[in-house]
């Protein structure tokens, strides 16, 4: 059986890749990469990998085309500030997004799959190797919340249940019963940042999906750089959601962050 991988940036595309390849039923994983996002270390995992420029979709559709192999996962994140750069888009990219009137990265990058799919290229659920690597609901690195630290979890959850649906973006930042940081186009670890020169330490980093949270893309991630970051800041807990939130290097991120004593918890919305 043979499936192929359309990479992004970071380190989502290579777990994807060696969670598939200890798969036995899977003889083959053919890879699309893009130009200055797609890591180099992907290409070890993958039997001859095509590399397309971001914007360049016909680009796009005949690598993946070539490849002659119908299931595609799309993992890893292309920077969204891409879609405003339309002077890298082909006409083909322009055709069909020139209709749109919402340029919201969930839309756009929904609309292209859309188009792929029209052509015959199916897209899997980019969780779908990844159970093990998903947050679970409950504290999951054995650290107890404060009183202080469940009344702004709880506060957090409400906000943020309501915030993604907006499709603005996945990270919410509160202290204090406030909201003091929401994530746009800058992504989670620039959200964090700016939330602790308002608030400073003791804040709560959320980060969830979308209730109706299309799968095949834009699934919400961490991992040990964003943890790392949560430890400079001295957050006071990381909450996420539960079953729909990847977290890179899944066991040495909460043996860390237990280490550090920043509490670990994964939600369901209410």
């Amino acid at each position: 059986m043979q499936i192929g991988i359309i990479a992004g940036s970071k380190n989502l595309p290579l777990l994807l890749a060696k969670r598939i390849l200890r798969n036995k039923k899977f003889t083959k994983i053919a890879g699309v990469c893009f130009k200055g996002e797609t890591s180099s270390k992907f290409c070890k995992y993958v039997e001859n990998p095509l590399w397309v420029k971001v914007g360049k979709l016909k680009d796009l559709r005949e690598a993946i085309k070539s490849q002659k192999i119908k299931n595609w996962i799309m993992a890893g994140q292309i920077n969204p500030l891409n879609i405003f750069r339309e002077k890298n888009w082909d006409n083909e990219l322009k055709k069909i997004i020139r209709k749109e009137t919402n340029f919201c990265p969930h839309t756009i990058f929904k609309v292209i799959i859309n188009y792929l799919e029209n052509e015959a290229i199916n897209f899997l659920d980019s969780t779908l190797y990844l159970s093990d690597d998903l947050a679970k609901e409950g504290l999951m690195n054995g650290l107890n919340l404060s009183d202080k630290i469940k009344k702004n979890v709880e506060f957090g959850l409400d906000k943020i249940s309501k915030f993604v649906e907006i499709d603005i973006g996945q990270t919410l930042i509160v202290k204090n019963n406030a909201v003091v940081a929401i994530e746009s186009l800058e992504g989670t670890d620039n959200t964090i940042k700016r939330g602790a020169r308002i608030a400073g330490p003791g804040a709560v980093i959320l980060k969830f999906a979308k209730k109706t949270q299309d799968l095949r893309f834009d699934v919400p991630v961490v991992g040990l750089s964003t943890l790392k970051l949560a430890k400079s800041v001295k957050a006071a807990c990381v909450a996420l959601e539960a079953d729909k939130t990847i977290i890179l290097n899944k066991e040495k991120f909460l043996n860390l962050s237990k280490k550090w004593k920043i509490p670990v918890i994964g939600l369901t919305r209410k």
